[in-house]
């Protein structure tokens, strides 16, 4: 939670409810934290001043408003005051500590049996209790459901209809909705029942399982599978199956009304009392049950620190997830439509941005305006009701590989698997395996219990054009100075017409530090992308791609004696430490490997032949391993390491998400990997993580509401730069090691993206 700023009001109602601090801001308005004059904690929801003077919007925020305050249950963060006619309107929920079960699921992993069967009885008696009122949910997904001690509780229910046909929604061209979780009626343009919100809660089911009942593949093959073929269930329990298969029918008619669906239940609860796995349980005790205790200074924690909250492109911070929205500070948004690029693109419909403020997906004017909280980023966009329904395309057969050409693939996501990390020989079979990580917990609750005791000493800094210069305030020798900024020169790739990536007009450029005049290299190419400088600076190694063929190819620091190496399939390369080779990719017997080939004579050396693709390679600074995405099962990708001087041995796992792990890079010390965490498309969305090369320690970095890839460290370890944004429009920016100083670096309206410090 954050103070409050200048501006914002000290209450609302007359004085009713205290505002104490900030828990979020999102496309509908702020949410703040309240006292009541009796001192109980409550949400309040300040709607913009924009919305509050549009007749039809306070029209449908009233009805809706006084629908959902007749929700009552056990399992609902209920309404229990607002003021629609209010200048501005405002509404008030009950405050329930918890983190999201998108949080919950990000940081633990897929649930056990046991504790599905009590989110499922939860979740559908927050339903029958929402229906039973007259509301129809519409937007039930992780983002939207509270862990808390006792049961999960469904927020946000039925006030999202309050933006439908409004003016300021209108005026983006975006539609209520997130897609990933919409049932076939909705995205055909069929009639909207309660039965849409049972084909949500069986994707939610699934997801908390470790599956992806329609794959994550592109937004056309997900719009198809979800419309036309039946959903993969591996990953959901036996005793649960059926009635998960039931909600996720193509007929609403055939789907169960919540009571049905309860009655097929067999609720199972652990012995202790419990229904969460020993980790979750653990992450629920790092909310604070008295948050006004919890303001911290505006920057972010520490590295290692685990915590729900979240910057975005704007400056503002994310909700922590205990008034109802996103821990994780995703919001439910789309990209404008991408053409396909890499494993994580998409084309795709345009779709609102979550509202973060408890009023469901609401627009955000343009992309990168940071708009809302929340946590799933849909797949989709839902069409507009009307006589004209959507037909999905047939699902495509081919995406592209890394920012390059595209090459038929399988789409459809299949089960997880994990590649063996002791076993000799790469073609060894990969058992199956559900998707999930496991966090470690304890670190953070060793800080929450230090701060609690007055051992940690926050330093507060004052932030300037997004970032975080020193400022006043208490220090401690236990705080380290903030790192400075980097002097060296980032590279960069520019793109001089739009189209990127199916239409590549990128050049290299260098961005010097202190200045943000970027001036171009190497200017005879017409599609360049993803430069990496040597290790002695002096030159640096790009990706080229022609009519005749893709190549990597060297040049010197300025941009002079452009030299082809070796044909290579695209995407990524990396310098070895000694700057004699380059790891790249290269396509053998139809399966994208890795190679490492000699700069001096373009000579290559085949070093992975198993059956999975092979991303984003990244050499490590002793030069004794190479990083990679492995493809460890359909869409499964996840951080390995490969030996090259022990080709045969098989790569060793890093990362077990229940999401794609792409893009890591070796910090100069080679004891952390930041890397990319989820997909452009996926329910996920992507953010910045840091993991541990060892596997242990993996935390957020960056998590915001947009798309965060490509990370590059400083050489000294100290900054991160990054690139956000949508694929057609991304922008750099940049983020100390350890979450402080965020600040953007692409200046004017050039697209620039794929950086490189080192």
């Amino acid at each position: 939670m954050k103070p409050l700023e200048a501006g914002d009001p000290e209450s609302v109602g007359d004085g009713r409810y205290r505002l104490v601090g900030r828990l979020g801001q999102g496309g509908m308005g702020v949410v703040y934290l309240g006292r009541s004059r009796s001192g109980r904690a409550v949400a309040v929801k300040v709607v913009r001043p924009d919305l509050s003077t549009d007749p039809e919007f306070v029209r449908r925020f009233a009805r809706e408003v006084a629908a959902a305050r007749q929700v009552g249950g056990f399992h609902t963060a209920p309404v229990v005051d607002a003021d629609p006619d209010g200048h501005p309107a405002w509404l008030v929920t009950a405050y329930v500590p918890g983190p999201t079960l998108r949080a919950v699921l990000d940081q633990v992993g897929a649930l056990p049996a046991d504790s599905l069967t009590v989110l499922a009885a939860g979740l559908a008696e927050a339903l029958e209790a929402i229906h039973r009122a007259g509301v129809i949910h519409r937007d039930l997904k992780p983002a939207n459901i509270i862990v808390a001690e006792d049961g999960p509780r469904v927020i946000d229910f039925g006030i999202a209809r309050a933006l439908d046909g409004t003016a300021a929604l209108t005026r983006t061209g975006l539609q209520v909705g997130t897609p990933g979780y919409l049932a076939p009626e909705q995205l055909t343009g069929g009639t909207i029942t309660p039965a849409v919100d049972m084909f949500a809660l069986g994707i939610v089911l699934c997801q908390a399982a470790g599956g992806a009942p329609f794959g994550e593949g592109t937004s056309a093959a997900w719009l198809y599978r979800v419309v036309h073929e039946e959903p993969e269930l591996s990953a959901v329990p036996e005793p649960l199956r059926e009635a998960v298969a039931a909600c996720l029918a193509k007929d609403p008619a055939r789907r169960p009304t919540p009571a049905a669906f309860l009655d097929r239940l067999t609720v199972r609860h652990r012995e202790d009392g419990g229904w969460l796995p020993d980790e979750a349980t653990a992450l629920l005790s790092t909310v604070p049950q008295h948050p006004e205790t919890a303001v911290v200074p505006e920057e972010r924690e520490a590295a290692g620190a685990v915590r729900d909250d979240t910057r975005r492109p704007d400056g503002t911070d994310g909700t922590d997830g205990t008034d109802g929205t996103d821990g994780t500070g995703r919001a439910d948004r789309t990209a404008p439509a991408a053409p396909p690029t890499a494993r994580n693109a998409e084309p795709g419909p345009v779709a609102g941005a979550e509202d973060g403020t408890g009023g469901g997906p609401v627009a955000g004017a343009e992309a990168g305006a940071g708009a809302g909280a929340g946590s799933e980023p849909p797949t989709a966009a839902a069409p507009p009701p009307g006589p004209a329904p959507v037909q999905p395309p047939p699902p495509p057969t081919a995406v592209p590989t890394t920012a390059g050409p595209a090459t038929p693939v399988p789409t459809t996501a299949g089960p997880a698997t994990s590649v063996p990390e002791d076993v000799p020989g790469r073609r060894a079979e990969r058992p199956a395996g559900r998707r999930g990580r496991r966090v470690t917990v304890a670190a953070a609750l060793v800080v929450c219990a230090a701060v609690a005791a007055g051992l940690l000493v926050w330093q507060p800094w004052k932030g300037t054009e997004g970032g975080a210069e020193p400022g006043g305030g208490t220090s401690s020798p236990a705080v380290a100075s903030p790192a400075a900024f980097p002097d060296t020169t980032l590279l960069v790739r520019q793109d001089t017409a739009p189209g990127w990536p199916s239409d590549c007009h990128g050049v290299i450029a260098v961005r010097p530090a202190g200045t943000d005049r970027p001036r171009r290299l190497v200017p005879d190419g017409t599609c360049d992308y993803l430069p990496q400088w040597a290790p002695d600076r002096a030159s640096f190694a790009f990706t080229r791609v022609t009519p005749e063929e893709t190549a990597v190819w060297t040049a010197k620091a300025d941009g002079s004696g452009a030299r082809r190496i070796a044909a290579i399939s695209g995407g990524r390369v990396s310098w070895s430490p000694d700057g004699t080779r380059l790891a790249v990719l290269r396509v053998e017997d139809g399966v994208q490997q890795l190679f490492e080939v000699r700069v001096s004579d373009g000579s290559a050396r085949q070093l992975t032949d198993g059956p999975g693709r092979v991303e984003d390679p990244a050499w490590s600074p002793d030069g004794t391993r190479i990083a990679v995405s492995l493809e460890a099962g359909k869409g499964n990708w996840q951080v390995h390491t490969v030996d090259p001087s022990a080709p045969d041995r098989a790569p060793r796992q890093v990362t077990r998400l229940p999401h794609p792990a792409l893009d890591a890079v070796w910090s100069p010390d080679g004891r952390t990997f930041a890397y990319t965490a989820g997909s452009y498309q996926g329910p996920n969305k992507g953010d910045i993580r840091l993991v541990g090369t060892d596997g242990t320690g993996d935390r957020p970095l960056v998590v915001t509401a947009e798309h965060e890839m490509d990370p590059a460290w400083s050489a000294d370890g100290g900054w991160l730069a990054f690139v956000r944004g949508p694929y057609q429009k991304p922008v750099i920016w940049a983020v100390r090691a350890d979450g402080t100083g965020e600040r953007r670096l692409t200046t004017g309206d050039v697209p620039e993206g794929h950086p490189a410090w080192r």
